[in-house]
């Protein structure tokens, strides 16, 4: 019986040490599993994964890592970020500059264009009134009839004045007044057209003469004479032509070339030949002076004619009398 109790006394001890074996390894699973589940999450590839495993573990074993990875991620999305940043830069500096230079071709416009220089439009004859001044008989001079019909066929409209009514005030009113050389000269004497604001072609040397512009009064036309020497081909009035031109289609006893002694701020177009003093063809801009001090009120001009010429001009010499009219309408 004592047998007995002792055995059944061991065999309670041996369950009751077996159950208590039992509990403590069913409490130990807790702390020897968690670095097994660290582990298993560690192997994932996702960075967001291994931060939450590391979350989930005790604090000692997730403190050290965690904080150092989070900064490695931050700088790591900084530098990948960083270049994107310079990315957008570069285009906005590059249309920055292209804005910037872009005004540049603008303002080197004005330049090419400073081209120029705006030049006067030509006057034109059409519709412009002329006052032919010349001597008063009846019938009109045939010089001044004809030269009356060629400013109309220019397309100009053409009035007559007496020689002996011609004042300042009897010239208001046109665009051109052209004194022949059927006006005598003591008429222009008196200082008439010294304040006449008006451009004038002036067939009569002495007209010249009176206002300063001119150093010769009297004997001045070279007769036997019917050319003349271009000095300035290039000009306007010149029409092209150079050299030595005839303007007569004869010579005679009574008629030739008349010329002026003009000042030095006059324009010589053509002379005598052989003698570049005396000027066939002449003129005078608007403000120029005389050589006396006279200041020019508008374009005076100075055509070579004698008495009669219109029936012995050639053709060169019909297109430097147009020429010679069109340029002093342009009062320059």
């Amino acid at each position: 019986m004592k047998r007995f109790l002792m055995v059944l006394i061991a065999v309670f001890m041996t369950i009751t040490m077996s159950a208590c074996s039992s509990s403590e390894k069913a409490a130990d699973p807790v702390v020897s599993t968690a670095p097994t589940s660290t582990v298993t999450a560690t192997a994932t590839p996702t960075a967001a994964s291994t931060a939450t495993a590391k979350a989930s573990e005790t604090p000692a074993a997730s403190s050290t890592p965690v904080a150092s990875a989070t900064p490695a991620a931050t700088v790591e999305a900084t530098k990948a970020a960083s270049p994107t940043a310079d990315a957008t830069k570069a285009p906005a500096a590059t249309s920055s500059t292209k804005a910037t230079e872009a005004p540049a071709t603008p303002a080197a416009a004005p330049a090419a264009s400073t081209p120029e220089a705006a030049q006067k439009p030509e006057v034109s004859p059409k519709g412009k009134k002329v006052l032919l001044v010349g001597r008063d008989s009846e019938p009109l001079p045939a010089e001044d009839v004809a030269i009356a019909n060629r400013l109309k066929g220019m397309g100009f409209s053409v009035a007559h004045l007496s020689d002996r009514e011609l004042t300042a005030d009897a010239t208001k009113g046109y665009d051109l007044i052209y004194i022949s050389q059927t006006t005598n000269s003591k008429f222009l004497k008196t200082g008439a057209m010294k304040e006449v604001a008006i451009p004038t072609v002036y067939v009569k040397s002495h007209g010249m003469f009176y206002l300063g512009l001119s150093s010769q009064e009297e004997g001045t036309t070279v007769k036997k004479l019917k050319s003349i020497d271009i000095v300035d081909s290039k000009h306007k009035i010149a029409g092209g032509l150079s050299g030595t031109v005839d303007v007569y289609t004869e010579t005679g006893d009574n008629f030739g070339v008349s010329y002026g002694i003009p000042g030095k701020e006059a324009k010589v177009i053509a002379t005598v030949p052989g003698d570049k003093a005396k000027a066939a063809l002449y003129y005078y801009d608007k403000g120029a002076k005389a050589d006396n001090g006279y200041e020019v009120k508008a374009r005076l001009s100075y055509y070579y004619w004698s008495n009669g010429m219109q029936d012995t001009s050639t053709d060169a010499g019909w297109k430097l009398w147009d020429n010679i009219v069109l340029w002093t309408l342009q009062n320059g």
